[in-house]
């Protein structure tokens, strides 16, 4: 947090400074006399970059919560089909289940999302995870009770897939690449106007454009840093996956 928030003040001082220079250099003043049809243009011009900055955000912010859910949700999963198989009362039976759940854990928890921070799928992960699949599928069972608790499992391991699938759509799901270009354009455009604009005293135009471009640098940092949610200083880890192992090993 901290280096984003020197990131924003460097570029706040240099856009002031910016600011100071055209003012003194291409005399911005002497547009003081269209001061006000240039205020109705940024008043409107404003409202819609607020609305699209707004929708921006909104979006990598849903996207990246999306995600945190999805994580949490999978390695809950991975916990709960390992309990499920208890209720075999097969020792052999939960053993086998426990290592597959357990090779695929460390799978994620080594790799650190870091296939997904590229936009890669885990090919690695995806295979180990296919081995529940083919422990699931060795289960024998002889009466009522087990019939009902592989049922159980049978639906819980698809759920778990779809999660999985879902997990890894979100996690490698960016911003699409014209809409950040427009806001990037839309952005500078923004800057330059206000840098631009005749204020009638020196201090108000320096801290206008060193105020905007704080407010900007810091939005941008937060979209670049959401829009990938194992890049930067806010960071989705395998915590979740950590914390299923504890259990499954101390608990059970």
């Amino acid at each position: 947090m901290t280096k984003v928030l020197i990131k924003s003040l460097i570029a706040a001082m240099v856009a002031g400074i910016i600011a100071l220079v055209l003012r003194s250099f291409l005399g911005t003043t002497a547009f003081i006399a269209d001061a006000s049809s240039i205020g109705d243009f940024i008043s409107v011009f404003g409202t819609l970059f607020g609305i699209l900055l707004a929708f921006v955000v909104f979006e990598v912010w849903s996207q990246y919560n999306k995600t945190s859910q999805l994580i949490d949700q999978e390695a809950q999963g991975l916990e709960r089909l390992f309990r499920l198989t208890l209720y075999f009362r097969d020792s052999k039976l939960t053993n086998a289940m426990k290592q597959a759940v357990l090779n695929y854990s460390d799978e994620v928890i080594t790799d650190k999302f870091c296939n997904l921070a590229q936009g890669q799928h885990n090919v690695k992960a995806g295979q180990i995870f296919r081995k529940i699949a083919d422990v699931i599928k060795e289960i024998k069972f002889d009466d009522d009770h087990d019939q009902i608790v592989f049922d159980h499992i049978i639906d819980h391991y698809g759920h778990l897939s779809e999660i999985r699938t879902e997990r890894i759509n979100q996690s490698i799901t960016r911003l699409p690449l014209l809409l950040k270009t427009f806001l990037y354009v839309s952005s500078a455009f923004a800057l330059i106007t206000v840098i631009t604009v005749p204020f009638t005293g020196t201090y108000y135009s320096f801290m206008t454009a060193s105020a905007l471009t704080f407010i900007l640098t810091m939005v941008f940092q937060l979209i670049e840093d959401l829009d990938n949610p194992f890049c930067g200083y806010w960071n989705l880890t395998t915590e979740p996956f950590e914390r299923a192992l504890k259990h499954i090993e101390k608990d059970y």
